[in-house]
Parts: structure tokens; C-alpha cells; sequence
């Protein structure tokens, strides 16, 4: 296996449509490295780049210790897998697991082997006679990937693997690949613009936004402590409340003031907030700290009243889009036997130690 370095790397189209600006990104040996962010963002161009299928406008690209901007992609020793599973019709699942090493002219009984294990690892032993349009999509995408593990490269690359498959089987596939990482201990470079998929699947996210990386780090560090206010709003299912309002100083102490709303903020965030007094700036809280068991246990003295505009009932948990007077809505994710009907005015507790404040100019994360 092998890491790979992207170092200040940019790519710019006909017209001077700049798609990848400056990006430099260390993907380290067995690593599962997520690179998420909206459509457009650049994601996907990036990995095209490391596959060789773009062409780098400026920087460098290794894989291992080689710089391997000008090499072939059948000789950058990667193999990817694509968004349409790119399967040749006219080929059994055998025949596509075995095509790439017959092209690189591998003997004839170490390709029946390494299929046999491929489609060992991947539960495609009853599939091997089938073609592509006898089986699911979810068998389908396991052909995909499992012409990928055949070759045994240094570095795997996915391009949105999973976004032609209906919710249930993603989530099946998002759980298989994950093991499959575990299991060849390989480098992967995955992209998607599910958030879900970024949270569970990586070691490491790297969250981008106009060809740019916003914030690299691990899924919880980057959940807990978003580096600016497109990070907060963009990981989390539902996203982190942002209310834009004044942070205001009084007898010593600070509170955040939007509209009906005054939050009165811990004494420890004093020193590192002192500077924005008077100034705007958001408030950022996430869904499960306003008005959860945790939120009510924490003595907080910060409460929000709202009314209740939207319910929606997910199972284990219900999630209430709130009117709290602010002119943006907020949503709070609690107990699903909790009785709440829409309409209903509602004193609910925030847990504000885990609230972030974020400067409403440069977007950046104050604390």
C-alpha cells in the first residue's frame, strides 16, 4: 500500500473555471480518507487527478514516493470505482472480475485464483456465470468493487459508489466497504456529498467547498469543533442551528442576543470572546442540545421559547422545527415519546457548554 500527497495542487478549465484551488491533502497508508462537500466543490475533480483521468494545472501529485503527474493511470498502480459501476455488459461477473488482469497478461490459474477470493470476500460465489443486467444494483456495485480489489493496488479511489442504490442498500454497502477497509488494510480515498456516508465511513474527513478544504480531521473532532460556519452548517443530520445576533457584555459576563432570545454564555468562554463585545456573530447549537434529557440535567440557566411550527416523528427520536421569534427557524431533536403537537409554545433548555460562537465576518469559529 502506499499514502498519497497532494501538495498545492489546482486545477483550472477552458474559460479559467478554476475547480481545484491550492489544495494540499496527506492521505496516509491504510487510511480511509472522506472527501465530502456539496456538488461543484471540486471533489471529484481532485480524485480524477490522483486516478490521472485530469489533467493537474499546477502542483504535484505522489503515490508513494513516485510524482506521478505525468504517468499513465494504468501505471499509477490505483484502481477506482465509479458512480455508474462501469461493468461491460456483455461479460459475466466472472469475465469482468478477470478482464484488467488478463489485459496486464497474469497467468491463467493466479486469475482464477484471485477471483475466486475476490468473489469470496464480496458473497459473489453464486454470481460468477451471471451478467450485469441479471443482478441488483447492490450486486452490482460489489462486481464494481470487486474488480477493483482483484488488481491489488496500492490505492483505491471511490467516485460516489453508492448514490445510484436506494437508502436501505446503502446503507448495507456503506457497512461492506467499511469492513472491507478493515480487511485489506488498503488506502482508500472515498468522495461523496453524503455527509452520513463521510461520518461513518472515515478515519478522516476532509470537507471542501469551491475547490477549497474547509476542515480535515476526524469525523467527531470535525462534528464537536467545526472550523467555520459551512462546516457547522454542512456535517450533521439535521444541521447545527445558526442564529446571527449580538454578543453583549454586562456585570462581568457575556450573553448572545438575537431578536426575543438572550443566552447567557459560560464564564470560561470570557477571555476568548471578550474582543467580539458589541459586535455580531452566531451562535451555533446543535439539534440534540436544545430541550434534550442532557440539556435539562446540565442546570443550564439558557432557555429558549419557541413554538413549535413542524413535527417530524423519526422513530427513536422526533425532531421539532422551532419558531423562537429570531426570524430563521430552529429544529431540536428529542425524545420521541415526548408529547409535543404542532402549534405548542415550548420552554426548552439549551446545553450550552457544548454551543459554539462563530465571527459573523470572516465565518471562522471564535470558540
Amino acid at each position: 500500500m502506499a499514502n498519497v500527497t497532494v501538495s498545492e495542487v489546482s486545477k483550472v478549465y477552458e474559460g479559467g473555471v478554476l475547480a481545484v484551488n491550492r489544495l494540499s491533502l496527506t492521505v496516509n497508508d491504510r487510511e480511509f480518507m472522506v472527501l465530502v462537500g456539496p456538488s461543484g466543490c471540486g471533489k471529484s475533480t481532485m480524485l480524477r487527478m490522483i486516478a490521472g483521468l485530469e489533467d493537474v494545472s499546477d502542483g504535484t501529485i505522489r503515490i508513494g514516493d513516485r510524482v506521478v503527474n505525468n504517468v499513465p493511470p494504468k501505471d499509477r498502480d490505483i484502481a477506482m470505482v465509479f458512480q455508474n459501476y462501469a461493468l461491460y455488459p456483455h461479460m459475466t461477473v466472472y469475465e469482468n472480475l478477470a478482464f484488467g488482469l488478463k489485459l496486464r497478461k497474469i497467468p491463467k490459474a493466479d486469475i482464477e485464483r484471485r477471483v475466486r477470493e475476490t468473489a469470496e470476500i464480496l458473497g459473489l460465489n453464486g454470481y460468477l456465470d451471471r451478467k450485469p443486467k441479471a443482478l441488483s444494483g447492490g450486486q452490482r456495485q460489489r462486481v464494481a468493487v470487486g474488480r477493483a480489489i482483484v488488481r491489488k493496488p496500492a490505492v483505491f479511489l471511490f467516485d460516489e459508489p453508492l448514490s445510484n442504490l436506494d437508502a436501505k442498500m446503502r446503507v448495507q454497502m456503506r457497512a461492506e466497504i467499511s469492513k472491507l477497509h478493515t480487511r485489506l488494510e488498503a488506502t482508500m480515498i472515498y468522495v461523496t456529498h453524503d455527509q452520513a456516508e463521510a461520518m461513518t465511513m472515515g478515519d478522516r474527513i476532509c470537507v471542501m467547498k469551491d475547490g477549497v478544504i474547509q476542515q480535515v480531521d476526524t469525523p467527531m473532532n470535525i462534528y464537536d469543533n467545526p472550523a467555520n460556519l459551512f462546516v457547522a452548517g454542512f456535517i450533521g443530520t439535521p444541521p447545527m442551528n445558526l442564529i446571527r445576533g449580538e454578543l453583549q457584555e454586562h456585570d462581568g459576563g457575556f450573553s448572545f442576543r438575537a431578536g426575543n432570545i438572550c443566552i447567557p454564555l459560560p464564564p470560561d468562554w470570557t477571555e476568548t470572546i471578550k474582543d467580539y463585545a458589541g459586535k455580531t456573530v452566531v451562535y451555533g447549537i446543535r439539534p440534540e442540545d436544545i430541550g434534550s434529557d442532557q440539556a435539562e440535567k446540565s442546570g443550564s440557566v439558557a432557555r429558549l421559547h419557541a413554538k413549535v411550527e413542524v413535527r417530524e416523528p423519526m422513530g427513536a427520536e422526533t425532531y421539532l422545527y422551532l419558531d423562537a421569534g429570531t426570524g430563521a427557524s430552529c429544529i431540536a431533536r428529542v425524545d420521541a415519546h415526548r408529547q409535543v403537537a404542532v402549534g405548542d409554545e415550548l420552554d426548552l433548555a439549551l446545553y450550552g457548554k457544548r454551543a459554539h460562537l462563530f465571527d459573523a465576518e470572516t465565518e471562522k469559529r471564535i470558540i
